[in-house]
């Protein structure tokens, strides 16, 4: 308690440099959880659009749909009733669903350009439309309707809105060249420029009737927990390899490319944010540390000859940065907490590289970052202490003791 009440006497005695040095580690604690809950909401985003809408929550395709080769479309293509033994056995999987796509050509009468129609089932995939963000019109209900929701881009470049009336003209899995006439119900926004600028949805029905096959190009399986896909996907694979070896899964986060390599960016990233604050607060902490102990020369040769021990010496200095480590992360704590507040309050907005549409920022609040910086902050600034409270320790008693005359 005497060695408590001591280190709090010490701390209040210079009130303006434990002032920064608690500043300093209430700043770092919150930059990390500042920094790691902004991050963690973009990669929640990405991860809904990748693993709800883009790609589902595992796909399944031919072997030579992953690695397609100069062989004719239609052995990259399978029938869904393959897999029909699949959802028993694992009842896990919510739905299964086909999905085929295709590049043609797409006219309103004045313009053509070139873009990606991919057949989804409104059946089969009833969570889809409700994860599409709908700038206008609706989303077809009707799985043999012949209609499209065209995105946001392409929609504005073919100057085209819901009503109206667009051609679509590809090559059929028989090379026979086809066309249809199709109205927007429609127009989407996925909030990712490569989806927005060329992809338009289709009933998977009216897809297939216009490359005429009953085939899909892939299965999309829905669990009840996303996290069950990943867990499950060596168990499918190994039921495919023996009942349909020419058929192999993948997951959403294989197919995610940008979801990956936003998560590898935002990891580097705070990495490098984060040894930087730790580093100055590690030369601040050290700095004023120093500086204390230059202070208090006297002072410890008094204790030393009292009979402190080097031991004693070190663990006093120690248990003053423990203190100053809890005032700080406390204070970072809080002011992360407002400012999460304040910045859901002022509504910022922002765009990402890639993005079509501004989002505004969010920041979680993760108890999981709250203890990584926590930790770091509280044994950086212990570490820092124990250089100058060692050299502190070992100071010659009599050199030290002059320095109260």
């Amino acid at each position: 308690m005497m060695r408590l009440k001591l280190a709090i006497r010490n701390i209040t005695r210079h009130r303006l440099r434990s002032l920064l040095s608690i500043s300093m580690i209430a700043g770092a604690v919150a930059a990390m959880i500042l920094f790691q809950g902004f991050s963690a909401y973009s990669l929640a985003a990405l991860k809904f659009i990748a693993a709800e809408n883009q790609y589902g929550n595992m796909q399944i395709a031919a072997q030579k749909y992953w690695s397609p080769g100069k062989e004719p479309r239609a052995e990259r293509l399978f029938l869904l009733n393959d897999l029909g033994d699949l959802k028993s056995k694992f009842p896990q999987v919510e739905h299964l669903s086909g999905r085929l796509s295709f590049f043609g050509l797409i006219s309103n009468g004045d313009l053509s350009v070139g873009g990606k129609i991919i057949g989804v089932d409104p059946v089969g995939e009833p969570e889809f439309k409700k994860s599409m963000l709908l700038t206008q019109g609706r989303f077809f209900d009707d799985s043999g309707s012949k209609e499209v929701v065209v995105g946001k881009l392409l929609a504005k470049q073919m100057n085209v809105n819901p009503g109206d009336n667009i051609t679509v003209l590809t090559n059929t899995i028989d090379g026979v060249m086809n066309a249809m006439d199709l109205t927007v119900s429609g127009v989407f926004s996925a909030g990712i420029d490569e989806i927005d600028s060329q992809v338009m949805y289709l009933p998977l029905s009216v897809t297939q009737e216009v490359l005429d096959t009953k085939a899909v190009d892939i299965a999309v399986l829905k669990f009840k927990e996303l996290d069950m896909a990943e867990a499950s996907l060596k168990k499918i694979n190994t039921e495919l390899k023996a009942s349909q070896p020419n058929l192999f899964a993948r997951s959403w986060r294989e197919l995610a490319v940008l979801f990956r390599q936003v998560d590898k960016f935002y990891g580097v990233q705070n990495s490098l944010i984060e040894a930087i604050l730790l580093a100055l607060t590690f030369l601040g902490i050290l700095n004023t540390v120093s500086m204390t102990v230059v202070e208090r020369t006297g002072e410890i040769g008094t204790l030393r000859a009292l009979g402190e021990s080097r031991k004693e010496i070190v663990s006093q200095f120690v248990l003053e940065s423990i203190l100053l480590a809890i005032i700080g992360v406390t204070s970072g704590i809080l002011f992360s907490g407002i400012m999460i507040e304040v910045v859901e309050k002022v509504k910022i907005m922002t765009e990402m590289p890639g993005a079509s549409t501004p989002f505004q920022i969010k920041i979680y609040f993760m108890m999981s970052s709250v203890i990584y910086a926590s930790c770091l902050a509280s044994v950086t600034t212990v570490v820092a202490t124990l250089i100058p409270a060692l050299r502190a320790s070992r100071l010659d008693i009599v050199e030290a003791l002059r320095k109260n005359i």
